[in-house]
């Protein structure tokens, strides 16, 4: 049975007042630019009982008068002294009321006006499993997209790879209590470091579509970037594997390739300009 074949036996099979209550969360910061398309794609969900929990850095570009555009009586809006992006995530936890939680940033859009109810359809159909996940298309810059989506497994985590995408994975709400919040402290890998402690806690349920769901945008790419997302994968595949794995690691990774490609074209502006 094809994926379409598949939500098409599911999109009567429950009533409105079956479906658990979804939160979306998203951390925003000067992205006037990127907010609005983010906004308009959750919005226009065809899914019966969602909200969106908006938490905002302290923008100082027009971010806030575009979200109150969209003013809706499902979205509201808090404010922190700093942007840290799990923190904020955290603070939208906090204050949601879904028994499922999906993560987007600004520029991630849903692919279609289904997604929800497609991946809460399955949700009921499943038992509603601690964690559910889609396949994400990746884009950056002007390179070609690509897809990302490969099974949860723990060799897979010991790699540094995540099955797909934050944005792509919804978190039943109780399961935060179980695992724990984000690590505040991260700033490039939080979102893999959480489901590491997931797969490490043990009789946590979790399904899987390969369905693509997700247009996430990587956005601009810096060296520091870059940096930071090697150090936080190392110290992560310490944390949770020990020294070995993290040798291993350090044998097939690729941030450091990464590295050397951006300090290339940056010598390369600075020498011929282009």
């Amino acid at each position: 049975m094809s994926l379409d074949q598949l939500f098409s036996s599911l999109e009567d099979k429950y009533h409105d007042y079956e479906f658990p209550k979804v939160t979306v969360v998203i951390p925003t910061y000067n992205c006037s630019q990127l907010i609005g398309a983010t906004l308009k794609s959750v919005l226009s969900q065809s899914y019966p009982d969602f909200e969106v929990i908006i938490v905002d850095g302290g923008s100082t570009d027009s971010t806030l008068a575009v979200i109150q555009s969209y003013r809706r009586e499902t979205l509201r809006l808090y404010a922190v002294s700093e942007y840290r992006r799990y923190a904020m995530l955290n603070k939208g936890i906090s204050q949601s009321e879904g028994g499922y939680i999906n993560f987007l940033l600004p520029g991630d859009t849903y692919i279609a006006h289904d997604s929800l109810k497609f991946m809460m359809s399955l949700a009921l159909e499943h038992q509603l499993p601690d964690l559910l996940y889609c396949g994400t298309l990746l884009r950056e810059g002007r390179q070609d997209p690509k897809l990302l989506f490969r099974p949860l497994e723990i060799n897979n985590l010991k790699k540094g790879q995540q099955p797909t995408s934050l944005q792509a994975c919804w978190f039943k709400r109780e399961l935060f209590d179980q695992i724990g919040n984000f690590h505040f402290s991260y700033d490039q890998r939080g979102g893999y470091e959480l489901l590491c402690r997931f797969c490490k806690q043990g009789g946590l349920r979790s399904f899987a579509t390969e369905r693509v769901l997700i247009d996430f945008d990587l956005h601009f790419v810096t060296r520091r970037m870059v940096l930071q997302h090697f150090l936080e994968t190392m110290h992560t595949i310490w944390r949770h594997f020990g020294s070995l794995a993290t040798l291993r690691w350090l044998f097939i990774q690729k941030d450091v390739s990464r590295l050397i490609k951006l300090w290339m074209h940056s010598m390369r502006l600075a020498l011929l300009g282009r």
